[in-house]
């Protein structure tokens, strides 16, 4: 059997819920068994020639969501175009758009055309879009979906949304002055900064983070990477909050830096054969290390770091306290997709897991195949499982994405080209 299926039908979904038990595995923590979705809060269709888009990374805000929206529209009798240059606000409360902000344009965009979307808690938009390469536009549209200012940005790289709602927008390197800058605009356009560096600067790798945190790779004279000094701001550049040179057996290692809640930051280094994490606190002083194996993968939530080694998640206090642990599946299970909401909970899903076919079969419909998707939301205080959501599907209704707000509000549509998004509130 084919591992999904594509079929794309119209019909409107319909859940049917399996009897369901914590795997092996599993810690003792029961959560709170879904044996049957609850009515739902509503459901929106979008209009004829629309589909969302990239909904798993569904940007939250407030009481609305901006979700990316796929257009079709007819050039000639025998030629269509797509853009997914265009996303809506959509009402959580009332679940209805409040508008669409459409930046494409049909006659001039290339299929690639690079373009991206930022969203800020208080219902402000940022949108930006290449012009075949540099440069390229940057539009701020206000909670009405209005366009409150446009700047054309040459010479530059994507922008960064920064924690307090303003965006900052690199520049450089340039060949000829060999100069960096970063300039930010506040949310009415309006220049909050703009810092240009030379020099040491302008070599190795430097970054700004959403926290405001400055890191720079640093090299030697064979330009290979040493290590990193992050910074508090691009205003304190004097004097770094830490530095942390890879030892000389290390080979070609790589760093990142994971910002925590209230200034205290981790920093991972990676090489072929060395992974290591460091805890620093805000005032920058090491407090720990720990080894990591080479398949580990290193996020945060809030003022804690989630570990995951296969299907094993472990989470971590910023002192390095183990705060709890889950399994979720068999053993070396690694089909498992996991990703931290914009709430800060853990959610971890399974989707296309074909139940053994039964003897007869509808060869139209194939009702007879059955696939079951399991999703599970985390405590992102001690891992403990608060919702376990264990569906079977029919074979041409598979495949979904979970958008999880918090609080038990939980939204589904379907994976390929849907139309239709529907919230329940878990209980």
């Amino acid at each position: 059997m084919l591992p999904k299926r594509f079929k794309f039908l119209t019909t409107a979904f319909a859940l049917l819920l399996a009897a369901q038990v914590l795997l092996p595995g599993h810690s003792s923590a029961a959560g709170k068994v879904i044996e049957q979705l609850p009515t739902p809060e509503w459901s929106y269709m979008l209009p004829d020639g629309l589909s969302f888009w990239g909904t798993i990374d569904t940007l939250q805000s407030n009481k609305r969501m901006f979700i990316p929206l796929l257009k079709t529209v007819t050039v000639s009798p025998s030629k269509k175009k797509t853009s997914g240059m265009l996303y809506a606000s959509i009402d959580r409360v009332q679940g209805s758009a409040n508008w669409v902000y459409d930046y494409s344009d049909m006659a001039n965009d290339q299929p690639f055309t690079a373009h991206g979307l930022y969203s800020v808690s208080n219902g402000y938009t940022y949108v930006y879009k290449k012009k075949g390469g540099i440069p390229y536009d940057l539009t701020a549209v206000d909670p009405n979906g209005k366009r409150k200012w446009t700047k054309t940005i040459t010479d530059s790289y994507s922008p960064l949304l920064l924690d307090n709602g303003n965006i900052s927008i690199r520049s450089g390197l340039s060949v000829n002055t060999k100069t960096i800058a970063f300039t930010e605009y506040n949310q009415d356009g309006k220049q909050v900064s703009k810092l240009k560096l030379t020099g040491k600067w302008a070599t190795g790798i430097l970054e700004l983070l959403p926290n405001g945190y400055v890191v720079h790779t640093l090299l030697d004279k064979q330009n290979k990477v040493l290590g990193i000094n992050v910074y508090r701001s691009l205003t304190a550049l004097t004097t770094p909050l830490a530095t942390y040179i890879a030892p000389k057996t290390v080979k070609d290692p790589y760093f990142q830096v994971h910002p925590l809640r209230g200034g205290s930051f981790l920093i991972q280094m990676s090489s072929t054969d060395t992974r290591l994490l460091l805890g620093y606190d805000a005032n920058g002083a090491k407090k720990w290390v720990r080894t990591l194996n080479k398949a580990d993968q290193i996020n945060t939530t809030g003022n804690n770091y989630l570990i995951k080694s296969d299907n094993v998640y472990r989470l971590y206090s910023k002192d390095n306290q183990l705060l709890g642990k889950q399994q979720i599946g068999e053993a070396g299970d690694r089909e498992w997709y996991y990703r931290i909401t914009p709430s800060g909970e853990i959610t971890v899903e399974k989707q296309y897991q074909w139940q053994e076919r039964p003897a007869v079969i509808d060869p139209e419909t194939f009702e007879g195949d059955i696939a079951k998707e399991d999703f599970y939301v985390l405590d992102p205080a001690n891992l403990q499982i608060k919702y376990h959501l264990a569906t079977s599907w029919h074979d041409y209704e598979t495949g979904h994405n979970y958008i999880y707000a918090g609080g038990g509000e939980l939204y589904i549509t379907r994976s390929y080209a849907p139309k239709t998004i529907t919230k329940y509130m878990l209980k």
